[in-house]
């Protein structure tokens, strides 16, 4: 005698459960995520994890440098002095990128009067340069006498600036200009009036690029 599909298969499952051990019903051998006994679940690695030496390699940067108004060889400023300016240019011929505080730095200056009408009479008495490396304070130059300056004549000059100290990381020039001005077109008497402007050079250090 033929017997139906659907018993033929409920038969089937039973005789298996029943060679199984611990299996109770059709729907825990079908539905349970466990293993079948005997049979052992796959081994898996763990991820290899990366060493000290790489992480750290990875996380050390060196140092970089700051970007610096002579990176291009020329930079302007202007100080206003009241009615009038003082346009001061620094200008060099040396890589500004690669001064360390013991290189050699060679910097020209320029400077001349803006909008003034060029009647009153402009003396520079003074021009004083010092150099200050965060550590050390230094005199570079002291340029004394009388330079007429009165428009369209300019002061020119050229400063080299000391070694800085060691592991200095920046190098700031000031210079300092004292000026006498006329009182009044051809008076004969001056005010005097200060003009004072900065520069700052980074500087490599440690190695850094």
């Amino acid at each position: 005698m033929r017997l139906p599909r659907s018993l033929t298969v409920g038969m089937a499952a039973t005789v298996l459960c029943g060679s199984l051990t611990g299996c109770t019903s059709l729907k825990e051998l079908t539905a349970s995520s466990k293993p079948l006994p005997g049979v052992s679940s796959p081994t898996v690695s763990p991820s290899p994890t990366p060493s000290a030496s790489t992480a750290t390699a990875e996380t050390v940067k060196l140092p970089t440098r700051s970007s610096g108004p002579l990176d291009t060889g020329t930079v302007t400023h202007r100080v206003k002095q009241g009615t009038f300016s003082i346009q001061l240019t620094y200008w060099t011929a040396d890589n500004a990128k690669l001064y360390t505080a013991s290189s050699l730095k060679t910097i020209n200056v320029a400077a001349h009067v803006e909008d003034s009408d060029g009647s009153h009479r402009m003396i520079i008495n003074t021009v004083e340069v010092t150099q200050d490396d965060g550590t050390n304070r230094a005199v570079v130059t002291t340029d004394d006498g009388k330079f007429d300056i009165t428009p369209p004549y300019p002061y020119n000059t050229v400063i080299t600036p000391q070694a800085a100290s060691a592991g200095a990381k920046a190098l700031t020039l000031t210079v300092r200009m004292d000026l006498l001005v006329e009182t009044a077109p051809k008076a004969n008497r001056f005010y005097r009036s200060t003009a004072i402007d900065t520069l700052t050079l980074p500087l490599l250090t440690n190695g850094a690029s």
